[in-house]
């Protein structure tokens, strides 16, 4: 899994964020992979903050899974930085997110957390 195909790769496995990329390509003219997942981080956060679609938290944290265990340097950048970071932003959030993160996920997350000093 590579950054430049990323954003494909996960509109085809979350159909509902199709409509947000064509919006972002729109916008920018190309996809800016960490704008567009900043983005889509609101919904991140709404989606494991009300935590009534359990499934769909699993696959969102399974497709983080694949990111952090098959995607290349920037992917797990991305990974960390764009998306981890956020919900670290939130005590609460984050402790529930660790309840659907998978081992390397967590890993990424413990490791931005303490870069900022979070820990």
């Amino acid at each position: 899994m590579d950054l430049r195909d990323l954003a494909k790769h996960f509109t085809e496995n979350f159909k509902e964020y199709k409509p947000l990329l064509q919006v972002h390509k729109d916008l920018n003219g190309e996809i800016l992979n960490h704008v567009f997942f900043g983005d889509c981080n609101d919904y991140f956060v709404e989606l494991i903050g009300k935590e009534k679609d359990i499934v769909k938290i699993q696959e969102l944290f399974n497709f983080l899974e694949l990111m952090a265990t098959q995607g290349d340097d920037d992917v797990k950048e991305l990974l960390s930085v764009t998306i981890l970071a956020r919900l670290g932003d939130s005590k609460k959030l984050l402790q529930t997110a660790y309840k659907y993160m998978g081992d390397e996920t967590r890993k990424a997350s413990d490791e931005i957390e303490k870069f900022f000093g979070r820990y």
